[in-house]
């Protein structure tokens, strides 16, 4: 029993932490920001109620104070939850049914340069708007047919999702959510300056081409409709949260493998290598989860999924997750580089969508490439938390392999086989940086492991700069990646 308070009591500490982190994100991206990936995040919720399970077994006398407590307020929460329900429906802009809506679900468009269900269309515009996939109850179906059909209506519905502080201000309003009224005045003129904050002019901009009709286009009839069943594995993809679940249970997974292996108490128990078999099981699962997330991207598109960002992260976790699952002298660390990686995906400026390839990336070269480096990457996260000379040069001989199968598809898709690209340019001075701990005969000072474990961890931003900087801050041949 002591111990599952234990555990209990540390979920808390790690939640207090999370909150406390979510303040300071509040302050810098606004409180939608917070609420989205933090305080209304599968995992911040699920780290709750694996807390409460805990505890409440633990103390029943609490237990019954509480349900005292929720009895002598009952009518005063159900007061508060009528009125908060019945806002939910003061916009007073008409709305399409949900049945009507629901049927067009599957309907095939052409949007973002492919055919695809009105569903995904749906939610990309809903989730550019608002930061969600839906809207006060309203699917993303409803939100975008709405707009489309009564739009001088919705224009008047404080939907329009604002960040910045600065912004706000400059537009007049005190919360989150603007109206598209609120961004011009009595005359029509635009009250933000020009690409002073392109996001909220991003949002315009596709409100704008939904009033138009412009933001997809129905399938025309002398069209090959694309098969149903792609079309029903695409309406399973949208369905599925898969890097929010993912990132969740790889932390939850590594905290609890960090539990088992560091308070002396659970040790002689039995159950802790109960405990360790069940993490094992479950780790198989999240890599079999994230196969198939990639799987259906790949199907779904028609093309192997490492043509951006998004996807590209995606494969460093998987290969974190394969070597969680095949190893267990690894697991914990391949767990948190797995967790982190989907994390940075799902909050970064990244772009999820699934689009179609361009030119430049049509090349048998595409694959074995991008490949080969996220793997060397993934392996050179590894080394930031155990240092490993045989682990550093798989690391070296991949990463000096995916160079030489980038040059070759430099030269089919650009011409030469070295440009100098500032991506290029980063790729090799990883592959120089991370060299010099594979020579300590020549150099004693990386014979200490102290040394060599902090040399390795600055070692790793030349990987950040060169997997992130230069498609952030730098410009180039490779700017496609971003």
């Amino acid at each position: 029993m002591r111990i599952i308070q234990r555990a209990a009591f540390a979920i808390l500490a790690i939640l207090c932490i999370a909150m406390a982190t979510a303040t300071f994100v509040e302050n810098s991206y606004g409180p939608t920001v917070a609420h989205e990936y933090i305080y209304e995040s599968w995992w911040f919720i699920g780290l709750w109620c694996i807390a409460i399970i805990c505890m409440l077994p633990c103390i029943p006398r609490h237990f019954r104070r509480l349900w005292r407590l929720l009895r002598r307020w009952r009518h005063t929460a159900v007061i508060g939850l009528l009125l908060m329900v019945s806002s939910l429906g003061a916009s007073g802009a008409r709305v399409v049914e949900r049945a009507q809506a629901d049927s067009m679900r599957s309907a095939q468009v052409i949007y973002n340069n492919r055919i695809c269900p009105l569903n995904t269309a749906a939610r990309d515009f809903t989730l550019k708007i608002t930061g969600r996939t839906s809207w006060q109850g309203l699917s993303p179906e409803q939100v975008i047919l709405s707009w489309a059909l009564y739009p001088e209506e919705w224009k008047d519905v404080a939907m329009i999702r604002v960040k910045k502080a600065a912004a706000r201000q400059a537009l007049g309003i005190s919360g989150s959510y603007a109206r598209f009224a609120d961004f011009f005045d009595s005359k029509g003129n635009y009250r933000l300056k020009e690409n002073e904050f392109p996001d909220l002019d991003e949002r315009l901009t596709l409100i704008v081409l939904a009033t138009r009709g412009e933001f997809f286009t129905p399938l025309p009839q002398d069209m090959t409709p694309i098969p149903s069943q792609r079309i029903k594995a695409e309406l399973l993809y949208n369905s599925v949260p898969f890097d929010t679940l993912l990132f969740a249970s790889c932390f939850t997974l590594a905290f609890l493998l960090f539990f088992i292996g560091n308070l002396k108490a659970l040790r002689p128990l039995r159950s802790s290598h109960a405990m360790t078999v069940a993490i094992h099981i479950a780790t198989i699962l999240l890599t079999l989860l994230l196969t198939v997330c990639l799987a259906l991207r790949w199907y779904i598109s028609g093309h192997l999924p490492l043509s951006n960002t998004y996807e590209t992260l995606l494969v460093v976790a998987l290969t974190a997750l394969l070597i969680a699952s095949l190893s267990r002298r690894y697991r914990m660390e391949a767990l948190i580089v797995g967790g982190a990686t989907l994390l940075v995906a799902h909050i970064g400026a990244l772009d999820p969508q699934i689009t179609t390839l361009m030119p430049v990336l049509q090349s048998p070269w595409l694959s074995s490439h991008v490949t080969t480096i996220m793997i060397s990457y993934c392996l050179f996260a590894m080394l930031l938390f155990r240092p490993n000379r045989t682990m550093l040069i798989w690391a070296e001989v991949l990463l000096a392999a995916g160079i030489i199968l980038g040059s070759i598809w430099a030269k089919t898709a650009w011409g030469t086989y070295w440009s100098w690209d500032p991506k290029e340019t980063w790729a090799l001075i990883s592959l120089i940086t991370y060299a010099y701990p594979l020579h300590p005969h020549l150099l004693p000072w990386f014979r200490h492991e102290g040394h060599m474990r902090l040399y390795l961890r600055l070692a790793f931003l030349t990987i950040l700069m060169t997997y992130f900087g230069c498609n952030y801050l730098l410009t180039g041949m490779h700017s496609y990646a971003n």
